[in-house]
């Protein structure tokens, strides 16, 4: 199994409420569109102490294979959802993918 797993930051001019709407109303949708995905996680972060969280939310998106992980990306499915991402994301989300591969599971 391959996964991407993002670091999300909203926009700056987004509320934390606002920022999440999108993301689940009308981002998620259009991940779910793309062909291979097989699982599509959002993981909110638990507001503790008043602290501000260092990200406003992380995506994990899976893939049976490379192959399927490609056949997604190039999709037209995928152009709309890169078109969407600046709608609630803020810029440094680009630098916060992470692609891995699921191996060992240890309880």
């Amino acid at each position: 199994m391959i996964k991407t797993v993002t670091l999300l930051t909203r926009r700056a001019d987004l509320s934390f409420e606002d920022f999440h709407r999108h993301w689940r109303d009308v981002h998620a949708p259009l991940v779910l569109a793309l062909p291979g995905v097989r699982r599509y996680l959002q993981c909110r972060p638990l507001m503790t102490d008043g602290a501000e969280p260092a990200f406003d939310g992380i995506a994990e998106v899976y893939y049976d294979d490379r192959n399927s992980m490609q056949k997604a990306f190039d999709s037209p499915a995928y152009a709309e959802l890169l078109a969407d991402e600046p709608n609630f994301m803020g810029p440094t989300t680009k630098e916060a993918i992470f692609l891995t591969v699921e191996e060992d599971e240890l309880l």
